[in-house]
């Protein structure tokens, strides 16, 4: 009857210990995924922030100032849950002017 107790109790205590370090792993990670969430929203933004300053500096036409101009402005506002697709259209919109513009440089 004792060794069962005694045995029983080592489960108990080894499941305790497993449950416990496993809420340690968790709680790293998603610590590091805020912190990943963070670096990448502050990437956004000032991926961004250069867009518009190129968008409004006179170098593009203003065809291409525009469009790049709104898919910045869309990228800064945009809200968590619509981010990836902003940073999908200013990527679009960043590779269209960069044709645009190795197509009229002679």
């Amino acid at each position: 009857m004792t060794v069962t107790l005694i045995w029983i109790v080592v489960a108990l205590v080894a499941v305790g210990l497993y449950l416990s370090w496993t809420a340690g792993r968790l709680d790293r990670l998603h610590a590091r995924i805020d912190a990943s969430r963070a670096t990448h929203d502050a990437q956004l933004l000032r991926r961004a922030s250069v867009a518009q300053e190129l968008a409004t500096s006179g170098v593009l036409d203003p065809a291409a100032s525009i469009v790049l101009y709104q898919a910045a402005h869309a990228a800064r506002q945009a809200e968590e849950d619509h981010r990836e697709v902003a940073e999908s259209e200013l990527s679009q919109a960043l590779r269209a002017v960069s044709v645009w513009r190795r197509r009229s440089t002679p």
